[in-house]
Protein backbone atom coordinates (compact mmCIF):
# COMPACT_ATOMS: atom_id res chain seq x y z
CA UNK A 1 0.00 0.00 0.00
CA UNK A 2 1.31 3.38 -0.98
CA UNK A 3 1.81 5.84 1.70
CA UNK A 4 -0.99 8.51 0.34
CA UNK A 5 -3.34 5.27 0.84
CA UNK A 6 -2.34 4.56 3.83
CA UNK A 7 -2.83 7.70 5.45
CA UNK A 8 -6.45 7.98 3.65
CA UNK A 9 -7.12 4.78 5.76
CA UNK A 10 -5.55 5.52 8.75
CA UNK A 11 -7.32 8.95 9.07
CA UNK A 12 -10.89 7.61 8.01
CA UNK A 13 -10.39 4.86 11.01
CA UNK A 14 -9.71 7.28 12.79
CA UNK A 15 -12.34 10.52 12.00
CA UNK A 16 -15.10 7.24 11.73
CA UNK A 17 -14.46 5.61 15.45
CA UNK A 18 -13.71 9.52 17.22
CA UNK A 19 -15.19 12.51 14.92
CA UNK A 20 -13.02 14.83 12.61
CA UNK A 21 -12.76 17.60 14.94
CA UNK A 22 -11.76 15.15 17.45
CA UNK A 23 -8.75 13.50 15.86
CA UNK A 24 -5.92 16.12 15.06
CA UNK A 25 -3.19 15.82 12.82
CA UNK A 26 -0.64 15.04 15.35
CA UNK A 27 -2.79 12.22 15.87
CA UNK A 28 -2.75 10.67 12.53
CA UNK A 29 0.97 11.37 12.10
CA UNK A 30 1.12 8.90 15.15
CA UNK A 31 -1.16 6.21 14.17
CA UNK A 32 0.24 5.97 10.16
CA UNK A 33 3.90 6.10 11.67
CA UNK A 34 4.43 8.90 9.37
CA UNK A 35 6.26 12.07 9.05
CA UNK A 36 4.77 15.25 9.13
CA UNK A 37 6.49 16.49 5.73
CA UNK A 38 5.37 13.38 4.26
CA UNK A 39 1.71 13.78 5.15
CA UNK A 40 1.94 17.45 3.87
CA UNK A 41 3.37 16.36 0.55
CA UNK A 42 0.23 14.12 -0.35
CA UNK A 43 -2.44 16.74 1.53
CA UNK A 44 -2.16 20.82 1.73
CA UNK A 45 -4.50 20.64 4.70
CA UNK A 46 -6.61 18.78 7.24
CA UNK A 47 -9.69 19.37 5.04
CA UNK A 48 -8.32 18.27 1.97
CA UNK A 49 -7.25 14.91 3.76
CA UNK A 50 -11.11 14.75 5.16
CA UNK A 51 -12.22 15.25 1.94
CA UNK A 52 -9.67 12.06 0.71
CA UNK A 53 -11.35 9.84 3.50
CA UNK A 54 -14.93 10.84 2.60
CA UNK A 55 -14.30 10.19 -1.23
CA UNK A 56 -12.98 6.51 -0.25
CA UNK A 57 -15.81 5.79 1.85
CA UNK A 58 -18.08 6.67 -0.66
CA UNK A 59 -16.78 4.48 -2.93
CA UNK A 60 -16.37 1.44 -0.28
CA UNK A 61 -20.20 1.98 1.12
CA UNK A 62 -21.63 2.34 -2.36
CA UNK A 63 -19.95 -0.58 -3.93
CA UNK A 64 -21.02 -2.98 -0.66
CA UNK A 65 -24.19 -1.63 -0.91
CA UNK A 66 -24.00 -2.35 -5.09
CA UNK A 67 -23.00 -5.76 -3.85
CA UNK A 68 -25.72 -6.50 -1.46
CA UNK A 69 -28.63 -5.31 -4.17
CA UNK A 70 -27.26 -6.33 -7.68
CA UNK A 71 -29.84 -9.07 -7.90
CA UNK A 72 -32.86 -7.67 -6.45
CA UNK A 73 -35.86 -7.98 -9.23
CA UNK A 74 -38.84 -6.60 -7.28
CA UNK A 75 -38.94 -3.59 -5.00
CA UNK A 76 -39.98 -5.55 -2.18
CA UNK A 77 -36.40 -7.79 -2.72
CA UNK A 78 -34.60 -4.64 -2.97
CA UNK A 79 -36.25 -3.50 0.31
CA UNK A 80 -35.42 -6.90 2.32
CA UNK A 81 -32.06 -6.83 0.81
CA UNK A 82 -31.29 -2.82 1.57
CA UNK A 83 -32.87 -3.39 5.41
CA UNK A 84 -30.87 -6.64 5.46
CA UNK A 85 -27.70 -5.18 4.58
CA UNK A 86 -27.77 -2.49 6.90
CA UNK A 87 -28.73 -4.48 9.90
CA UNK A 88 -25.88 -6.73 9.13
CA UNK A 89 -23.49 -3.43 8.79
CA UNK A 90 -24.82 -1.96 12.43
CA UNK A 91 -24.46 -5.76 13.65
CA UNK A 92 -20.08 -5.24 12.69
CA UNK A 93 -20.84 -8.38 10.34
CA UNK A 94 -19.93 -6.35 6.92
CA UNK A 95 -15.91 -6.17 7.38
CA UNK A 96 -15.42 -3.96 4.56
CA UNK A 97 -17.31 -0.94 6.69
CA UNK A 98 -15.40 -1.50 9.70
CA UNK A 99 -16.64 -0.95 12.84
CA UNK A 100 -20.24 0.81 13.14
CA UNK A 101 -20.67 3.95 14.44
CA UNK A 102 -23.21 5.30 12.94
CA UNK A 103 -23.10 6.73 8.98
CA UNK A 104 -19.69 8.78 8.63
CA UNK A 105 -21.62 11.28 6.20
CA UNK A 106 -24.08 12.17 8.67
CA UNK A 107 -21.41 12.21 11.52
CA UNK A 108 -19.01 14.33 9.64
CA UNK A 109 -22.11 16.71 8.30
CA UNK A 110 -22.70 17.12 11.71
CA UNK A 111 -19.06 18.95 12.37
CA UNK A 112 -19.50 20.79 9.19
CA UNK A 113 -23.18 22.80 9.03
CA UNK A 114 -22.63 25.13 6.38
CA UNK A 115 -24.06 23.57 2.98
CA UNK A 116 -21.87 25.54 0.76
CA UNK A 117 -18.62 24.00 2.70
CA UNK A 118 -16.29 21.38 0.36
CA UNK A 119 -16.98 18.84 2.98
CA UNK A 120 -20.49 19.41 3.37
CA UNK A 121 -21.10 19.33 -0.65
CA UNK A 122 -19.08 15.55 -0.86
CA UNK A 123 -21.45 14.66 2.41
CA UNK A 124 -24.73 15.17 0.64
CA UNK A 125 -23.33 14.45 -3.15
CA UNK A 126 -22.92 10.64 -1.10
CA UNK A 127 -26.47 10.81 -0.28
CA UNK A 128 -27.71 11.67 -3.99
CA UNK A 129 -25.54 8.54 -5.08
CA UNK A 130 -27.20 6.20 -2.67
CA UNK A 131 -30.69 7.47 -3.39
CA UNK A 132 -29.64 7.20 -7.45
CA UNK A 133 -28.43 3.59 -6.74
CA UNK A 134 -32.29 2.93 -5.01
CA UNK A 135 -33.57 4.77 -8.02
CA UNK A 136 -31.53 2.67 -10.99
CA UNK A 137 -32.32 -0.64 -9.47
CA UNK A 138 -35.73 0.04 -8.85
CA UNK A 139 -36.44 1.45 -12.03
CA UNK A 140 -34.83 -2.30 -13.70
CA UNK A 141 -37.56 -4.31 -11.68
CA UNK A 142 -40.43 -5.42 -13.78
CA UNK A 143 -43.16 -3.56 -11.57
CA UNK A 144 -41.52 0.02 -12.29
CA UNK A 145 -39.46 0.04 -15.64
CA UNK A 146 -42.26 2.09 -17.06
CA UNK A 147 -42.88 4.03 -13.74
CA UNK A 148 -40.01 6.63 -12.87
CA UNK A 149 -41.96 8.58 -10.97
CA UNK A 150 -43.28 5.77 -8.62
CA UNK A 151 -39.76 4.34 -8.31
CA UNK A 152 -38.13 7.52 -7.54
CA UNK A 153 -40.93 7.99 -4.65
CA UNK A 154 -40.16 4.14 -3.58
CA UNK A 155 -36.46 5.28 -3.31
CA UNK A 156 -37.04 8.57 -1.43
CA UNK A 157 -39.06 6.36 1.47
CA UNK A 158 -36.21 3.39 1.74
CA UNK A 159 -33.79 6.01 1.87
CA UNK A 160 -35.56 8.11 4.10
CA UNK A 161 -36.24 4.38 6.39
CA UNK A 162 -32.61 3.30 5.92
CA UNK A 163 -30.90 6.38 7.30
CA UNK A 164 -33.53 6.63 10.47
CA UNK A 165 -32.50 2.72 10.70
CA UNK A 166 -28.94 4.21 11.06
CA UNK A 167 -29.23 6.66 13.35
CA UNK A 168 -31.54 5.20 15.82
CA UNK A 169 -28.93 2.31 15.57
CA UNK A 170 -26.02 5.15 16.45
CA UNK A 171 -28.05 6.94 18.80
CA UNK A 172 -29.51 3.55 20.66
CA UNK A 173 -26.50 1.06 20.29
CA UNK A 174 -29.03 -1.59 19.15
CA UNK A 175 -30.34 -3.24 15.74
CA UNK A 176 -34.01 -2.32 14.64
CA UNK A 177 -35.36 -4.97 13.08
CA UNK A 178 -38.78 -4.23 12.47
CA UNK A 179 -37.54 -2.68 9.13
CA UNK A 180 -36.74 -6.73 8.84
CA UNK A 181 -40.95 -7.49 8.86
CA UNK A 182 -41.29 -9.20 5.34
CA UNK A 183 -44.84 -8.44 6.16
CA UNK A 184 -44.24 -4.62 6.30
CA UNK A 185 -42.18 -4.57 3.68
CA UNK A 186 -44.67 -5.77 1.01
CA UNK A 187 -47.12 -3.09 2.54
CA UNK A 188 -44.68 -0.59 2.40
CA UNK A 189 -43.22 -1.56 -0.86
CA UNK A 190 -47.21 -2.53 -2.53
CA UNK A 191 -46.64 -1.77 -6.11
CA UNK A 192 -49.25 -2.79 -8.67
CA UNK A 193 -47.44 -4.65 -11.75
Amino acid sequence: MDKRTHIINTALDAFYQKGIHSVGINEILKLANVAKKTLYNHFVSKEELVCACLELRDQRFNTWLSKQIVNCTTPQHLARALFAAIASWIDNKAPELGDFNGCFFINTAAEYPQSDHPIAKLCAAHKHAVLNLLIDTLSQTTQLQNQPAKAIELAQLLMTLKEGMICQARVTHTTNHFLQSPELLCRLMDVQA
